[in-house]
């Protein structure tokens, strides 16, 4: 089943027959020959030794170097003119001398990073969400889709999540004027983070009673909001839960303490980025591992004492990403690194009925903002938000209007938004930008 198809199924098939076709289209994912062979190899893998799995590391990080000298002429050239054979390549270090690959590059060569060589299958085109400025797109492969699942199925283990266990997901996706909706591929029941409220908190658990998922799945922040508004209305579910996976947010302590505690359950969570080629999962509390199957992370030091993190992929052939540096870096402690990175769970604006609407809910992924080099959320009245944006040289004013729109849909009208063009933003005493500032008094 194709991603198109698969988007089909999810936007636009009529809730009844999700639910009637919920096997079907689940099976297309879990069965899925990409899906299964990865995530085989994952459970097979606790049975090697340490110098097995380095191995096999090495042996993937060699092959996507062939293919990315053959195959993509950014990597043909620079490779020549640093010196670099991956056919000579004996030991890990031999990539060091393999520029770094940023964001910028991405944007400044991004049809010479694409592959003369067609991967069955196809690929589509993903971006990021620009929360730290310029959103940057990629081309993936569709079959990284199912594999990349298969490493956050492996990972869920550490929770006993089965493959028909049934999640409630919150999450920024498009809901159409609903308040929740299907997706059968993934088995979960989407809920809106943009409408829960104290005014439809009653709504919420109603629907989740009668869905009964094992798991929660989401924003913390999101979900935190919501076990506030549970127990501040003296609620709660009728079934107790397998567990809470949480994503796309940096976890707060006394935020996953106290929904831990007020569940009676325990959570998890990974680190991984839309471009695809680094993943972690956690090993305990806010420690994290490097995943050696999905792709070689590297850590060097920086002057603050931290370090950056680095990665190439395995996952992707139609624009590999080799030596690419994030923004985020990591300190080593034991049995892992701890990361910073991902959005702030208490980052975000409120709405006119102190709805809390995350960072993570405006994670973009289309072409609305593609003219746009920055932009920031400024908040001093509840259900009020100045948008300001620098524009780029191909910006024009017609499009000022459709990003307006774009925000306004994702908040349902429980936020009023004003829009102007700037030259800067505005930074922290510390020269910081923090996309989001609010002054709003979360305490009246």
């Amino acid at each position: 089943m194709n991603k198109y198809l698969l988007k089909t199924v999810r936007d636009n098939m009529p809730e009844f027959l999700k639910v009637v076709a919920n096997p079907i289209i689940r099976n297309k994912l879990v069965n899925n020959p990409n899906f299964r062979e990865c995530f085989n190899s994952l459970e097979e893998r606790e049975s090697l030794s340490s110098a097995d799995i380095r191995e096999f590391q090495f042996a993937q990080l060699k092959n996507m170097l062939k293919h990315a000298s053959t195959n993509v002429p950014y990597y043909n050239n620079l490779f020549k003119k640093v010196g670099f054979d991956p056919e000579k390549m004996s030991s890990f270090d031999d990539i060091k001398v393999i520029p770094y690959l940023t964001k910028q590059l991405i944007h400044e060569n991004f049809d010479q990073l694409i592959s003369n060589n067609k991967v069955s299958g196809g690929y589509y085109q993903a971006s990021t969400g620009g929360s730290t400025g310029r959103p940057l797109k990629v081309l993936l492969d569709y079959n990284s889709i199912f594999t990349e699942n298969a490493f956050i199925y492996f990972y869920r283990k550490t929770l006993n999540y089965n493959f028909d266990d049934k999640m409630a997901t919150f999450r920024g996706v498009k809901f159409d004027n609903k308040y929740y909706k299907m997706n059968p591929m993934y088995n979960e029941m989407l809920f809106s983070p943009f409408r829960l409220s104290s005014a439809t908190i009653l709504r919420y658990l109603e629907k989740m009673n009668d869905y009964k998922p094992m798991f929660l799945h989401g924003y913390l922040s999101s979900i935190h909001f919501f076990s506030k508004l549970l127990q501040e209305n003296n609620l709660k579910l009728k079934h107790k839960l397998k567990g809470i996976f949480l994503i796309s947010e940096n976890v707060d302590d006394e935020k996953r303490t106290f929904i831990e505690e007020f569940f009676n359950t325990k959570s998890a969570t990974f680190y991984g980025h839309s471009e695809r080629c680094i993943i972690a999962r956690e090993v305990e509390n806010k420690v994290y591992e490097f995943d050696p199957y999905y792709g070689y992370t590297e850590l060097p030091d920086n002057e603050s004492g931290t370090q950056s993190i680095v990665g190439t992929g395995f996952l992707n052939r139609t624009m590999p990403l080799i030596r690419y540096k994030t923004d985020d870096s990591a300190i080593k402690v034991p049995g892992g690194y701890q990361i910073a990175g991902k959005w702030k769970s208490n980052d975000g604006i409120y709405g006119k009925n102190m709805e809390f609407i995350s960072q993570a809910s405006f994670n973009l992924h289309n072409q609305v903002l593609k003219n746009v080099l920055n932009y920031q959320f400024i908040q001093n009245e509840q259900g009020k938000v100045r948008i300001l944006i620098v524009p780029g040289s191909g910006f024009e004013k017609s499009e000022l209007p459709k990003i307006q729109n774009e925000f306004a849909k994702r908040t349902k009208g429980i936020i009023d938004f004003t829009i102007e063009t700037v030259d800067k933003l505005m930074l922290s005493p510390r020269g910081k930008l923090d996309k989001f500032q609010s002054t709003v008094n979360t305490n009246q």
